[in-house]
């Protein structure tokens, strides 16, 4: 299981949903594995999703985004990796690992569909999973806390506020959500999210009449 879990899904409500914290260090087949074991598990709760994102580490002081306001509208703080005056300052994490959740959540998808059982097939197609988008923004602060040489930055930090440059460095760092889901979640719509249809796989005339054939024996050993 990769790091990041946000909670046990066990137990979890139907309604909950399961969070993936996307980050630099992880591994992507990890995250992979994760989520079709979630989907797995979650056959019997239909309406649970899972929710890869962006997002920092949240913290006491820290207000992220609820269920109930758009990702769009919402602004948190987060440190900078700027750790002292003057030095270069690093693409933000929640946007910089942007194009690997992508890349996980294509994934994700594909391997969902080829894994589904051709008995599930409807019409002769399998339906792969809902995804929903949702892109924020988060508001960052230059910080020089935690500097090797913290004293001699502060006192930089002073002399620039002396010269009537003294104010606090802002600027805005995208973030990214995707849920996935086995069923269609038309609330997340009313919240601002883009809707990309399930992949359809459609199954050859061959597969189909194994699937049949396969559904027929299972009938009979439950009859």
């Amino acid at each position: 299981m990769p790091p990041n879990i946000a909670q046990d899904t066990s137990c979890a409500p139907q309604d909950l949903s399961h969070e993936l914290r996307i980050t630099n260090h992880g591994k992507i087949n990890g995250w992979v594995s994760f989520a079709l074991d979630h989907f797995k598990v979650v056959q019997k709760y239909a309406n649970r999703p899972l929710v890869l994102h962006t997002l920092p580490v949240q913290k006491p002081n820290l207000n992220l985004p609820t269920q109930d306001v758009p990702a769009e509208n919402t602004t948190v703080q987060v440190q900078s990796d700027v750790k002292a005056v003057g030095q270069p300052q690093r693409m933000n994490t929640s946007m910089s690992t942007i194009p690997r959740l992508i890349s996980v959540v294509e994934i994700i998808k594909r391997e969902y569909l080829n894994a589904l059982d051709p008995v599930l097939a409807e019409a002769g197609c399998l339906s792969g999973l809902h995804q929903y988008n949702e892109i924020g923004e988060l508001q960052e602060h230059s910080s020089i806390e935690g500097s090797a040489n913290e004293g001699e930055d502060r006192l930089n930090m002073l002399a620039h506020a002396l010269q009537g440059r003294g104010h606090l460095k802002q600027q805005k760092v995208a973030f990214m959500r995707v849920t996935l889901c086995q069923n269609e979640l038309p609330e997340l719509i009313v919240r601002g999210a883009t809707y990309q249809r399930p992949v359809i796989r459609k199954l050859p005339k061959s597969s189909r009449v194994r699937a049949k054939r396969k559904l027929r024996k299972l009938n009979a050993e439950l009859e």
